[in-house]
């Protein structure tokens, strides 16, 4: 018993020692070691390496009607227009860079016009000068923020029964152009005289503003009026026996909202190609036909230049879920850009508890990975210029600066590239003819990748900034829509 017990010791010993042996060499076998993560250079390599220059069409609703954004009511008009720069100033340093401004809610105007009196929502009379051009006063708060101003028109609201109507309102100079449906008044989109008026409203605007494009909502025909039991509640019924030539009533609507649009379209178009049409309808396609809003009819044809579809629906909706929506939207642009609307009022209202901040993000990371997408509209200013919201917008959604993606035509000739210099981190370069602003980029490696961001730190008409060390850059001269070509990468020792 003894002798087995001592082999069987000895074996049990040299099997602990064989083991410990293995366990602490293979700690050291370089065969079996986790590999450490490659260290990816820091500098651009000009032969393996390409950069993504992605611009953002960043927007927002800025709405007058109800005075829901602007102006304050019984303000002075100092304190309107103060107000109002403020506010344009405000959604600047978040890195927005388009103003759609409310200028026609209710066949009104918040401009000089000739056609229809001044709104109401100005001074509480229809008509009554309000001491200073808003639509002006935008302009130039937008553009000297380096932001685009497009004005936003509703063509044919003009308000509830109960809101009394200035005597140069064309619906009290014709009244035959409007009609009364649940207690509102619209102007009739059948009627040629309405789209005639429709055309000389976008004509003046963009004949005396330099404004940077036309914008249309979702009110077309008001909601209800496609009806199989009551197809004549909004009674336009005579109007449709006199110019209907033998189509059906929702063919004929249908026709007289696209007649509108484009010749909305050719008229912005013959006057300035450098300006932009876009319309904003419902968020479904299907919702957007029961006011007769047949956006793939504009879209296949080219009346306008962008889409913006009010997406109003956080991701997994039971009806109307964000990401098939939005995807719907991306298959059927005929290769026009599409901007969705998001709902920043829904953030932080109890009804909503799924618009949580991390929902909005998710919603514009879809919006940037699809083909047909330009960038965001978002709905409306008060909400978005709220504390917690306006912190994660400059953070975390639009960090960087960004371009207007091009959109539409363009008249100006594309500049040459910036020459540019490096001397320690100041990087200049000298001015280059014709060149509106010079917009400086850092680049960013995407991953482990090859491709690199390139991230707008700077656009303005500077001709000098200061890098980091460590850091990529590249710079491009702009004239109008049209963008240089960069000239070479820079890298900050």
């Amino acid at each position: 018993m003894k002798t087995i017990s001592s082999t069987i010791f000895t074996i049990l010993i040299s099997t602990f020692v064989s083991a410990f042996l293995f366990y602490s060499c293979s700690k050291d076998d370089p065969e079996t070691e986790t590999p450490e993560e490659e260290e990816m250079p820091l500098r651009f390599d000009p032969v393996k390496d390409r950069i993504a220059i992605k611009d953002e069409f960043r927007a927002a609703w800025l709405t007058t009607v109800g005075n829901y954004d602007w102006p304050p009511k019984g303000a002075t008009s100092e304190a309107q227009q103060s107000a109002l720069i403020q506010m344009i100033e405000s959604l600047k340093s978040l890195n927005l860079n388009v103003i759609l401004f409310h200028v026609r809610p209710t066949s009104d105007a918040f401009y000089n016009s000739s056609i229809v009196p001044w709104s109401a929502y100005l001074t509480g009379t229809q008509g009554q000068y309000p001491g200073f051009d808003p639509l002006q006063v935008a302009i130039d708060a937008a553009h000297q923020s380096g932001m685009e101003l497009h004005a936003w028109l509703n063509p044919y609201r003009i308000g509830s029964t109960s809101v009394e109507l200035a005597p140069s309102h064309p619906a009290i100079i014709h009244p035959e152009w409007s009609i009364v449906y649940n207690n509102n008044r619209y102007l009739n989109p059948g009627l040629p005289a309405v789209k005639n008026h429709l055309q000389q409203i976008v004509s003046e605007i963009i004949e005396n503003y330099d404004v940077d494009g036309i914008h249309f909502d979702d009110y077309f025909y008001p909601s209800g009026a496609k009806s199989t039991t009551n197809p004549f509640g909004f009674n336009d019924q005579q109007t449709f026996e006199m110019y209907g030539s033998g189509m059906t009533l929702d063919a004929w609507r249908e026709k007289n909202v696209n007649d509108m649009v484009q010749t909305v379209s050719q008229t912005i178009r013959e006057a300035d190609p450098d300006l932009v049409f876009g319309i904003s309808p419902q968020g479904k396609h299907d919702n957007s036909m029961t006011v007769y809003a047949n956006s793939l009819t504009w879209m296949q044809n080219k009346w306008i230049d962008y889409l913006a579809p009010q997406i109003y629906w956080e991701n997994v909706h039971p009806t109307a879920d964000f990401s098939t929506v939005i995807r719907f939207w991306n298959n059927s642009s005929y290769g026009v850009p599409i901007i969705p609307g998001l709902a920043a009022y829904k953030f932080g209202d109890s009804q909503y508890p799924s618009y949580t901040l991390q929902e909005l993000m998710n919603q514009v990371d879809i919006t940037r990975t699809l083909s047909f997408m330009r960038g965001n509209c978002w709905f409306r200013v008060v909400h978005i210029l709220g504390y917690s919201l306006s912190n994660y917008i400059k953070n975390n959604i639009y960090p960087y600066k960004s371009l207007v993606p091009k959109l539409g035509s363009s008249s100006a000739q594309t500049p040459a590239p910036p020459s540019v210099v490096l001397n320690n981190k100041i990087i200049s370069w000298q001015s280059i003819s014709g060149a509106d602003n010079y917009v400086v980029y850092e680049l960013k490696r995407v991953g482990k990748t090859s491709e690199w961001s390139a991230n707008a730190v700077q656009i303005n008409s500077n001709t000098t900034f200061e890098g980091a060390k460590e850091k990529n850059y590249i710079v491009i001269s702009v004239k109008g829509k049209e963008r240089s070509n960069f000239q070479s990468v820079l890298f900050i020792e």
